[in-house]
């Protein structure tokens, strides 16, 4: 069966979630009954975690499981992740914030979207 976890990606995830909520390894071990070994091996894709540990990581973090899969989800699963994280990057921006974060992506969008129509012209 082909693996379709990408486990590089999942413990960046992991990683990065804990760090932004500046909890360490020992005190995620603490909430979720983890050895801080397999959390460290975990972040470091040198091993996958169950279904289980995956759960009990996701609870402790206050994260759904998408948020830590979002890579490895595909189609409408995968973008409903990626906007996910867009709104969790957002959560704590004051309103003067967010216009500018959304003036920036519209610009950047625009930009891109020209881009793409560049290449397939060039095709």
């Amino acid at each position: 069966m082909k693996k379709i976890i990408d486990k590089k990606s999942l413990g960046v995830n992991v990683k990065k979630q804990r760090q932004m909520q500046q909890i360490t390894v020992e005190k995620l071990s603490e909430k979720t009954g983890i050895s801080t070994s397999h959390i460290k091996n975990i972040e470091s894709a040198s091993t996958s975690p169950s279904a289980e540990a995956l759960v009990h990581i996701a609870n402790a973090l206050g994260v759904s499981l998408d948020v830590l899969l979002e890579d490895s989800l595909t189609g409408e699963a995968g973008r409903q992740a990626r906007m996910g994280e867009y709104a969790m990057l957002m959560d704590d921006c004051t309103e003067d914030e967010l216009r500018i974060a959304t003036r920036t992506m519209e610009t950047l969008l625009r930009e891109l979207r020209k881009c793409r129509e560049k290449q397939k012209d060039e095709r």
